[in-house]
């Protein structure tokens, strides 16, 4: 069975798109411009390990350690294009070892990670939409890492936390040439009914359901605050019958120069679970800092 048609299927999917906390409670320090990416170079078997303990929690996706890997961002760092293309399949490989060694029962995915342009930046941008390129720009920062994720094998793609329509846009320009990958959409927001630039959520809304590629689209890494009165909109002007997906962060602030959040309440994603899954959000998680015991009692909360 291929990913749409079982996605199609779901009630409810639980993903996990957190990989820095658990990284960092395996002692690898992200305060680095690649932040969990250079992991990829340095502590793989961690990462490893972090996709294994979401799968065994009950995960049904995980999403690759790429988020913010890109040819750019290791060129900076003074890696070749070669050497990119090999870290971002890695990333791939990494999360398909884990399926396979992992003792949970449920059906499970790996999702290649596409983080923003602003997550390249490392300055926060993928929280304000504060961008210093264009469309021609944004299109060769993320073509080859989407063709590179495709090429590796992973089973969907997971394109995340975009703040920019301008961005939106170029993804979804990119998306038209894998007709057959289904994807998972997400934005960060504003407030509960504009994406971090401003755009009104249901201009986003529009482009993402008329993406037949886009199997499930919602909101990643904002205040869990907006969630209730921003599934409500999403609702309110959905025209198809895609997933609406939902990750927020514990409402903590980012810190973009230390690479840390302010203290946070680590288990508002179970306490919140099935609020949010009767509003309508049928694709559940939990963004920067959740961590594989979380998922399970999210998991938990929702088979209650």
């Amino acid at each position: 069975m291929n990913f749409k048609t079982w996605a199609a299927q779901q009630e409810t999917i639980i993903f996990d798109t957190s990989m820095s906390l658990g990284l960092e409670n395996l002692g690898f320090d992200t305060n680095n411009p690649l932040w969990t990416a250079k992991a990829l170079i340095t502590d793989p078997d961690k990462i490893y390990q972090v996709h294994l303990d979401f799968f065994n929690a009950g995960s049904n996706i995980t999403t690759t350690d790429s988020y913010q890997a890109s040819p750019a961002g290791f060129e900076k760092q003074g890696y070749s294009y070669e050497e990119s293309e090999k870290f971002i399949k890695e990333s791939v490989l990494l999360a398909q070892r884990a399926r396979l060694a992992s003792t949970g029962k449920q059906t499970k995915w790996v999702a290649g990670n596409i983080g923003p342009y602003g997550a390249y930046l490392a300055n926060g941008a993928e929280y304000t939409g504060n961008y210093d390129t264009d469309q021609a720009g944004l299109k060769l920062f993320h073509q080859d890492r989407m063709k590179w994720l495709i090429e590796a094998g992973s089973d969907l793609l997971a394109i995340q936390t975009v703040p920019s329509l301008l961005e939106v846009k170029t993804l979804c320009n990119l998306l038209d040439q894998y007709p057959n990958m289904s994807v998972l959409f997400t934005c960060s927001l504003k407030d509960s009914h504009h994406i971090a630039d401003g755009t009104d959520l249901v201009v986003v809304q529009q482009l993402l359901e008329n993406q037949d590629n886009i199997v499930a689209y919602g909101l990643n890494c904002f205040n869990p605050e907006f969630s209730l009165e921003a599934i409500s909109y999403l609702r309110e002007h959905a025209k198809k019958s895609k997933a609406i997906a939902l990750a927020p962060n514990a409402g903590s602030t980012y810190d973009p120069n230390t690479k840390t959040w302010t203290v946070t309440n680590e288990s508002v994603f179970s306490e919140n679970a099935c609020a949010w899954h009767d509003a309508g959000a049928s694709w559940i998680s939990g963004c920067c800092q959740m961590i594989p015991d979380e998922l399970a009692r999210v998991k938990a909360e929702l088979e209650k």
